[in-house]
This record gives structure tokens, sequence and C-alpha cells, in this order.
């Protein structure tokens, strides 16, 4: 199972970002977040290797552990 939608969402709130200024920060669009959010959609590989550098956290963390439920 991966949660990297929930991550998404939750990087994104963390970081106080609209999901309009969350995709111009990751060069996507606004709808595309939302699907990848949602789980409508996965996201590309190199999406992923571009969130994981944006937030410096390793890809395998955003796929298998609820970042949320992380204690730091």
């Amino acid at each position: 199972m991966t949660f990297l939608g929930k991550n998404i969402r939750y990087i994104r709130v963390q970081k106080g970002l609209s999901q309009e200024q969350f995709a111009d920060d990751l060069k996507v669009s606004r709808s595309r977040i939302s699907s990848y959010e949602e789980n409508r959609a996965m996201p590309p590989i190199n999406f992923i290797i571009d969130l994981s550098n944006y937030v410096n956290i390793s890809i395998d963390i955003l796929l298998k552990k609820r970042l949320d439920n992380l204690e730091v």
C-alpha cells in the first residue's frame, strides 16, 4: 500500500500552500495535484523524484510511511 496521496496533501498543507502554489513549485497543473492527493491518479516517477528532492524526504518514506504519523 502506498501513502503517497495522503503524503502529498500533508506536505502541501504543512507548507501552507494552495494546490495551485504547490503545483507551480513542482511544475505540474493544479488538477494533477488534486488527482494525486485524491488517489485518482498515480504520479509518474519523475514527479515522485522531484517531490522527494523538494521536501528532502526519501522516496521510500514518501511511498511507505504516513508522514502525519511519523515521530520526529
